[in-house]
């Protein structure tokens, strides 16, 4: 019983190990994961640190529609700690995270940016 729990726990943490190994993220966020078939914009990202805190412009291209794209982040960055504050803001430990969608043709462009609150 003991040597099924242990190797249960094994094998889940092999397989959490393997999808986070696959999970493509932002340029300059080392845990904003970016919604699959999404391609980051060369280029397109500034990161800094200033006294009040960080600062991170991002964009990323997808061919998502806007609710598909809504969709992921509200799931996602839930499981991250963010909290929901305005349509595409959310906060979190001081930050706030902003979520601009923009149609470019066939294409979704994604601007993240991050500030202090």
């Amino acid at each position: 019983m003991r040597t099924m729990a242990l190797a249960t726990a094994l094998a889940t943490i092999l397989v959490t190990t393997q999808v986070m190994a696959d999970t493509a993220f932002v340029d300059g966020f080392e845990d904003m994961p970016a919604m699959p078939g999404m391609t980051a914009i060369p280029d397109g990202s500034v990161s800094f640190d200033t006294a009040s805190g960080r600062i991170i412009v991002a964009f990323m291209r997808t061919t998502a529609y806007r609710h598909e794209i809504l969709a992921f982040y509200e799931s996602a960055l839930a499981e991250l700690g963010w909290r929901l504050r305005t349509d595409q803001r959310y906060v979190r430990e001081g930050e706030v995270l902003s979520l601009d969608l923009t149609r470019d043709g066939s294409a979704t462009i994604v601007r993240y940016s991050l500030k202090p609150e």
